[in-house]
């Protein structure tokens, strides 16, 4: 899953031209198999608008990320275009990422819930998720172990698909994470940095 991202809390500005239709074009013909778009205006300087421009110019299934709390960011979500929300199990209790889980189904838009931790697991778990991300990025510190996701990976019950979140930017990670029995990588700040993003993803995928 390749992000298209502007900035980020803990590095700023990523990118002086960003485009994201370039972006999403060069993701696509990388060999991304979805992407990511951030719609969080305050820390990522991320917009909706963003979204449906990114879901006008490619045919991959497209992610909202962003901080979604209300089932209306769910509803901005399928009419900006998105196929899939991000859920985070760590900004949510139980009942909050079961309802929103529920309410992204009824709407036909799939799910990825998003933990850091034991505990944000035991909620998500709880809470019927059915793919879960694991970020390797602790969202109080802003701190990266790219080694974290496999600690977290050994305590999910096989047959949910994994994927692990922050801090991929080598091949040597890509096929570790398929070797440990992940289902996919989500990978962002070291895709936007790149002068061609294109030929990195591609570099990744090899």
């Amino acid at each position: 899953i390749a992000e298209v991202k502007r900035a980020s809390p803990a590095k700023g500005e990523l990118s002086k031209n960003f485009n994201p239709i370039e972006l999403a074009l060069a993701y696509e013909r990388g060999g991304a198999k979805a992407i990511s778009v951030i719609t969080e205006e305050r820390f990522f300087q991320g917009s909706l608008e963003y979204l449906s421009a990114v879901r006008n110019a490619v045919n991959l299934p497209l992610l909202r990320k962003d901080f979604i709390i209300d089932p209306v960011q769910i509803e901005e979500a399928k009419a900006f275009g998105a196929d899939f929300v991000l859920l985070i199990a760590g900004i949510l209790n139980k009942q909050e990422l079961s309802e929103l889980i529920n309410y992204s189904k009824r709407l036909g838009l799939s799910h990825l819930v998003e933990v850091h931790d034991e505990e944000d697991l035991e909620i998500a778990l709880s809470a019927g998720a059915e793919v879960i991300g694991i970020n390797n990025r602790n969202l109080s510190t802003l701190e990266v172990d790219p080694d974290h996701c496999f600690k977290v990976k050994s305590l999910i019950p096989s047959g949910i698909p994994v994927i692990a979140e922050s801090g991929i930017d080598n091949q040597t990670q890509i096929k570790r994470l398929k070797t440990e029995g992940f289902s996919g990588a989500l990978i962002g700040t070291s895709l936007v940095k790149q002068k061609d993003p294109e030929k990195f993803l591609k570099t990744l995928l090899a």
